[in-house]
């Protein structure tokens, strides 16, 4: 309990850190937030006047790249070389006028692609090139859409990422073969705390994952997945964003629309059932798992201390809380929702094959150790 509180306490303080910080600072530089909310162009409300060419030194900083201003009027333009975007601003008697940029965006998931350079930025447009070519089937249909580049690419995907997911799956049931005689260690230690019995619990643990052919490596194996997840949801959020000009031809028009909806949408009202599938498929997903869980332990008569009872029911709550994270995030975007259905609807699947086999599997693990 006392190490559950330490922990809470850390946590509070450094979210105070990070809004003291956050209160605290004016960020300065050729920014999206600077450009649209500071960079004031009308003078029709009296209570927010048009910006200055000094107030824009002070907010964008003296170091522009070129500038035709010259008492009062004129043209200054600000550029960010390494973000690559531009901010053109022209003065009438030392006021703002008019504004204008080229290459400045909220965040990079409302940036299309192709907009940035970088080495992943390359294979963001790999997967951007694939999901266009893909929405076509690849050049036998007269018309490209978006919901079958998706559904193509999202299923390529997965199905390249199934021997990681067969290795990870290997090592979860090596776990369950272990976890008696791990949990039996525990125990056997609980009320031990010198230095002398956690170095002998240490020895005792690693021998069992010796024996088991259990390494670090395989517990970090889903982690190998996560970059490529990583970029495919960029591709998703930035796809519907981008010109048909960055894959083809300028004149090709993609269509983004799915039954009732289109892909590009982020109204909350025609988002939310898809949303409400999301939160179906991932509850059904999680509950599976926990079930099948269950039932290896109730079977094998796995042993289990008050500690290891404890995660599981920190697991639970967690379950609870992806769930409605994934529900909120599907709502403000339609086709991140279709492509978490159909990633969810294959994890299904692989869970199903994966199960259907586990006996089988077992034993041959089992007769390996």
């Amino acid at each position: 309990m006392k190490t559950k509180n330490k922990l809470i306490a850390i946590i509070v303080m450094v979210l105070l850190v990070f809004g003291v910080v956050s209160c605290g600072t004016n960020e300065q530089g050729v920014t999206f937030k600077n450009f649209e909310s500071v960079v004031t162009v009308s003078e029709s409300d009296a209570s927010n006047p048009a910006s200055t060419y000094e107030d824009l030194i002070l907010l964008f900083g003296g170091s522009y790249t070129s500038s035709t201003y010259d008492a009062g009027n004129g043209v200054v333009i600000w550029e960010d070389a390494e973000e690559g975007s531009t901010v053109t601003i022209t003065f009438e008697n030392g006021k703002v006028v008019e504004k204008e940029s080229v290459g400045l965006y909220e965040s990079t998931y409302k940036t299309p692609i192709g907009e940035k350079t970088g080495a992943w930025e390359w294979i963001i447009l790999q997967l951007g090139y694939f999901t266009f070519y893909a929405s076509s089937l690849f050049g036998l249909l007269n018309a490209n859409f978006y919901w079958l580049g998706l559904l193509i690419m999202t299923l390529v995907i997965r199905t390249l990422g199934w021997p990681i997911y067969a290795k990870t799956n290997d090592m979860s049931l090596k776990m369950q073969l272990a976890q008696p005689e791990l949990n039996k260690v525990q125990e056997k230690y609980r009320n031990k705390q010198d230095q002398a019995s956690q170095q002998r619990m240490q020895m005792e643990t690693m021998e069992i994952y010796k024996r088991y052919k259990i390494n670090l490596f395989g517990c970090l194996m889903p982690l190998l997945q996560m970059p490529i997840f990583i970029a495919m949801y960029q591709v998703v959020q930035r796809f519907p964003l981008t010109p048909t000009s960055i894959f083809t031809d300028a004149n090709v028009t993609m269509n983004t629309g799915f039954l009732w909806t289109h892909l590009g949408n982020t109204d909350w009202l025609p988002n939310l059932p898809l949303a409400l599938l999301v939160a179906v498929l991932m509850f059904l997903s999680q509950w599976l798992t926990t079930k099948r869980t269950q039932s290896v332990q109730k079977h094998g008569n796995t042993y289990q201390n008050p500690k290891t009872q404890q995660t599981q029911k920190t697991m639970k709550y967690m379950m609870y809380f992806m769930v409605v994270m994934m529900a909120y995030i599907s709502i403000g975007n339609a086709g991140i929702a279709f492509y978490w259905v159909i990633g969810t609807s294959y994890q299904l699947f692989q869970s199903y094959i994966s199960h259907r086999n586990v006996d089988k599997r077992k034993d041959q693990l089992q007769s390996k150790i």
